[in-house]
């Protein structure tokens, strides 16, 4: 299936090779709206420093924004303060991203709106597209530990960051950091991790398994059941990225050190594991349950946090696209029409209240009752989704000065 590019606001990235750049020189030229999210300003303001002989900038044929010396762009945005300049700004806030952006209430990956990758026909084909590489062949895999190993013993939600240590472990090459091979290898790893963490649950023949068939054996799943697979596809491919978020942060740090792809994952599930992020669905997981009553759990968190866990989004005012995918989906599913009302009921209930809407975290809480999964399932869900994800945060962030995730101190 073909997907159409969409003209909105935000860093341009060829659909083709997502690598490339408009210059000879790769990373020599990049756009206005890349420099001025490097320099935290906004367009007009960059424009008035080119006025101002501050910067310089050049038009090309066919391209629809002006072009900036790269080099130019991040002096200026670590140095101190020159005349007339910008203010000084920690080299962390002036971080650019290609891999997802929201603009107008909508989630894009590469430039695809999400609802044009969710209709892709596998969670591999739309790993592709946020990876920007080709679909992997079904036997491209990670080396696996030669000593079989029983994770069976620890907590669902530990496992796959000790699937994925397990696999550094066995492979000399794992902290290999050329782009190429890392993008290539990240598909075959997130395999591989969830390979070791299905057996662990059960699973007789893994590799007969597409990848959201074998996420669901890895949460105690039936990846027989294709209406449940097909539902579980959909929130992973809604989940994959979303841009400078707190772990994906946590794995570019890492990656500055010019450490592994492994380690880099490690490092993002260990952000992950916080209540106000990856395992966030867990806390509005309970809120759906059988037979509680969601008014006493709704004005006991509003008491408690100020808010409604699976509600509201400070990027999405009017509404998370991201949670109205996955609910379309989930109402598609046969059986849901009991949890259907649950969520509605819910949703009703904290809008009347609070005006907020419900978020991915409410829709993913919705997809594990649906599935019959626990709480902790949530955590694992995004764990599984958002490797791909950081995976190309890590290639990103490979192209960059290394060590520069150092903040400044302000007193000098």
């Amino acid at each position: 299936m073909l997907i159409n590019t969409v003209n909105v606001d935000r860093v341009n990235v060829d659909p083709i090779n997502p690598e490339a750049d408009v210059a000879a020189t790769p990373g020599t030229w990049i756009t206005t709206t890349e420099a001025a999210q490097r320099l935290g300003v906004k367009r007009a303001t960059l424009y008035a420093y080119v006025s101002r002989g501050l910067l310089r900038s050049e038009r090309r044929p066919g391209q629809q924004e002006s072009l900036f010396d790269r080099t130019q762009i991040d002096a200026m945005a670590s140095a101190t303060r020159p005349p007339g300049g910008p203010r000084p700004v920690l080299r962390f806030r002036s971080i650019a991203t290609s891999v997802s952006s929201q603009a107008e209430g909508e989630l894009f990956y590469r430039g695809h709106p999400l609802g044009e990758v969710v209709a892709l026909p596998s969670l591999e084909a739309a790993a592709a597209v946020v990876l920007g590489t080709a679909v992997p062949p079904p036997s491209s895999s990670a080396r696996l530990p030669t000593t079989p190993v029983d994770l069976s013993g620890l907590p669902l939600e530990r496992r796959m960051p000790v699937a994925v240590q397990l696999l550094a472990a066995a492979d000399a090459f794992a902290s290999d950091t050329d782009p190429d091979r890392v993008r290539a290898a990240a598909l075959p790893t997130l395999r591989a991790a969830l390979t070791l963490v299905a057996s662990a649950a059960g699973t007789p023949d893994p590799a007969r398994l597409d990848l959201a068939g074998l996420a669901l054996a890895a949460l105690g799943g039936a990846p027989s059941a294709r209406a449940d697979v097909a539902v579980l596809r959909v929130l992973l491919v809604a989940l994959l990225d979303h841009g400078l978020t707190a772990s994906t942060v946590a794995a570019r740090v890492a990656a500055s050190t010019r450490a592994g792809l492994d380690d880099c994952l490690s490092a993002a599930y260990a952000a992950m594991a916080g209540p106000l992020h990856g395992a966030a669905p867990v806390a509005a997981h309970a809120l759906l349950a059988d037979g509680v009553d969601p008014a006493v759990l709704v004005a006991r968190s509003l008491r408690e946090r100020g808010g409604v866990a699976g509600f509201g989004h400070f990027l999405y005012p009017d509404g998370d696209p991201r949670a109205d995918v996955v609910l379309d989906a989930l109402w598609r599913r046969r059986g849901t029409t009991r949890l259907r009302r649950r969520v509605e009921g819910l949703a009703t209930l904290v809008a009347e209240r609070t005006g907020a809407l419900p978020n991915i975290d409410l829709a993913s809480a919705a997809v594990l009752h649906a599935l019959g999964l626990p709480a902790e399932s949530g955590e694992v869900v995004f764990q599984v989704a958002r490797s791909v994800g950081v995976a190309a945060h890590v290639v990103e962030e490979y192209a960059e000065e290394p060590l520069r995730w150092r903040g400044r101190d302000p007193q000098g």
